[in-house]
């Protein structure tokens, strides 16, 4: 299994330093870089990630932003806005030569949630402009399933739609066990979209909220994703998405002795 960390553990911490966080963790070689924020990612932080790649042999994936950002806006003058700024960040995956970039779907909105049609309308454009941007750059788009009534790829049936809608072969999804552990739905969303799943989140909770414990300290029964990672022969990252590095690392031993 190819274990990888997330930078959520800084995403809290204001004054830290991502290549400080890199080279603390000599361990870790895969790093998912969440492009927002305290940490979003300029010219001189991927400068120094990029010199740590060359000296360590890291390999990075991106986490698009999306604080604030819906690919599904049905007002055109919004949505460009929108897309501007996750294109800015598929950019910035670029040189930072990342071949995984991690986007959250659209979500409806006071409008869309009365014509929804219109929010999947701008939704499939927007993935479709992002897909042809990233082919040729040679970067995989990792689609995350979602929480909640409002977003649009909230499960099985519409993570289905999405790629029926989409169809473009560097379009993939991001499988968060955490989220669809809270819909229930571990086992069929493993079954559905075994061909699809080309990057994996993981974290625990109690099933009743996303609240990023430790892998194994929550409700998911984790021996069905270890079980589905052998029988596929998966080979995507597997990434810890915790709020601290202790409970990643704790997390990385849970796995790694489950399938010794």
């Amino acid at each position: 299994m190819r274990f990888a960390a997330s930078t959520l553990i800084v995403y809290r911490k204001e004054g830290a330093e991502l290549s400080d966080t890199l080279n603390d963790n000599l361990d870790i070689t895969k790093w998912e870089v969440i492009d927002e924020g305290f940490h979003k990612l300029n010219k001189v932080n991927i400068k120094q990630l990029k010199e740590a790649a060359s000296t360590r042999k890291i390999e990075y994936a991106v986490h698009a932003p999306f604080s604030s950002v819906n690919l599904s806006e049905a007002d055109p003058t919004l949505r460009n806005m929108f897309m501007k700024w996750v294109e800015d960040s598929l950019n910035r995956a670029y040189k930072l030569e990342a071949k995984i970039w991690v986007l959250h779907s659209g979500r409806l909105t006071p409008l869309t949630y009365f014509f929804p049609e219109k929010a999947w309308e701008a939704h499939t454009s927007s993935l479709l402009q992002l897909a042809k941007k990233a082919r040729n750059m040679g970067i995989q788009i990792a689609v995350e399933n979602m929480l909640g009534r409002y977003e649009l790829f909230n499960g099985v049936k519409n993570g289905r739609r999405l790629l029926e809608e989409v169809q473009s072969e560097n379009v993939g999804l991001c499988f968060d066990v955490g989220h669809e552990n809270l819909l229930g739905g571990i086992d069929s969303f493993l079954r559905v979209f075994s061909n699809e799943i080309i990057h994996i989140h993981v974290h625990d909770n109690d099933g009743k909220e996303d609240n990023h414990r430790a892998v194994g300290t929550g409700s998911i029964q984790w021996n069905s994703l270890i079980h589905w990672v052998e029988k596929v022969r998966y080979k995507g990252w597997i990434v810890f998405e915790n709020y601290e590095l202790a409970d990643v690392k704790q997390g990385m031993k849970f796995l790694a002795d489950i399938n010794s």
